[in-house]
């Protein structure tokens, strides 16, 4: 049976809601793999005494360091060898496990991924991808924050290896519609940056549908939307932030006996779409274009959060994501004739 690894001390709430994120994974009809719970083994399994679980399915791995949100990845990976991290990327490695999983530090955890397990041959520099919910499913937006600078090249392979992860997500064989984020629909809008990646991306053997704009996003115009790790990531937040100033909003107008009673029949409405909208419902953004599954949850993630990535992490592993991550960008590069710029990190 496949491992499934978990940085149990990363997290606002670590390691509580880790392991109890754990558990309900354990409990889930679906569940196939074995958990592993990287951590301090007395707080762990100390911890582990509030819950019943399948002893021969979860087991504690001893790390004896933490990193905080707030630490110098580079800094930490020589200063804290036995972090939980580190630790968990290692058992990978080893292929004791076969993903990872971690609500810590964002950027200690993308760039031990890539020191510890490598890169995909064809991929010049890794990306986060996230799925975006709209009224008719999910876009997958990439890069959300790995690479802030790219060029021309990056934006082609994170749209092969999100065209990729789209289908396997929603276990479909249709070509997913691939956009690039620009500030118009048109071909000459946008950056130099933009313009050369659409070329790219039009020579690409990918369902390519042009220019994405930022609203595009939230409907079913495109499946997946391309853009460097610095746009990605304010959209990203852009998105939370709305989503949860709506809601206030809302809470805060009900406020007369006739709106609390018109809200009161509207709950099950509200908390349906506060469910859709919410990250925990979708589990971790895997980091992409690494040798190896590696999953990263948001700092405040819940134990739905948790137990999500870990059926998010099982599904990657029993569809060979890496595996086809490296046929697709092998097979996709044959085509393409790259020039000179594309080599180049184009800011303007």
């Amino acid at each position: 049976m496949k491992s499934i690894v978990i940085d149990a001390m990363g997290g606002d709430n670590a390691p509580f809601i880790n392991i109890e994120g754990a558990v309900r994974y354990l409990k889930h009809p679906n569940s196939k793999c074995n958990v592993i719970l990287v951590g301090n083994e007395g707080i762990l399994n100390k911890e582990l005494q509030q819950f019943s679980y399948d002893n021969n399915r979860l087991s504690v791995f001893h790390a004896s360091q933490t990193i905080s949100m707030d630490e110098s990845p580079t800094k930490s990976f020589k200063d804290k060898p036995d972090s939980s991290i580190k630790v968990g990327l290692n058992l990978i490695k080893k292929n004791t496990g076969h993903a990872f999983i971690s609500a810590g530090n964002t950027g200690a955890v993308m760039a031990y991924s890539l020191l510890t397990l490598g890169r995909i041959q064809g991929v010049d520099r890794p990306a986060v991808g996230a799925f975006m919910p709209h009224d008719k499913g999910t876009t997958f937006l990439l890069d959300v924050g790995a690479v802030s600078v790219v060029k021309p090249k990056n934006l082609l392979q994170f749209g092969i290896m999100g065209a990729l992860v789209y289908k396997k997500f929603h276990r479909s064989e249709i070509e997913p519609k691939v956009g690039l984020l620009s500030i118009g629909e048109e071909s000459e809008k946008g950056t130099s940056l933009v313009r050369e990646a659409k070329r790219l991306l039009e020579s690409a053997q990918l369902n390519f549908s042009g220019f994405a704009e930022g609203r595009d996003i939230f409907t079913d115009k495109f499946d997946v939307v391309v853009t460097d790790g610095f746009t990605g990531n304010v959209a990203l937040k852009l998105a939370e932030g709305v989503t949860s100033t709506v809601f206030r909003m809302i809470k805060k107008r009900v406020n007369t006996p006739i709106r609390k009673l018109a809200a009161l029949f509207m709950r099950p409405t509200f908390n349906d779409l506060k469910k859709d909208l919410d990250p925990n419902s979708y589990g971790g953004s895997p980091l992409l274009g690494i040798k190896g599954i590696s999953l990263i949850c948001h700092g405040s993630s819940n134990s739905e959060g948790i137990k999500n990535a870990l059926l998010e992490a099982q599904r990657f592993i029993n569809t060979h994501l890496v595996q086809d991550l490296e046929e697709g960008i092998a097979h996709s590069l044959e085509s393409i004739k790259f020039t000179k710029l594309d080599e180049e990190e184009i800011t303007h």
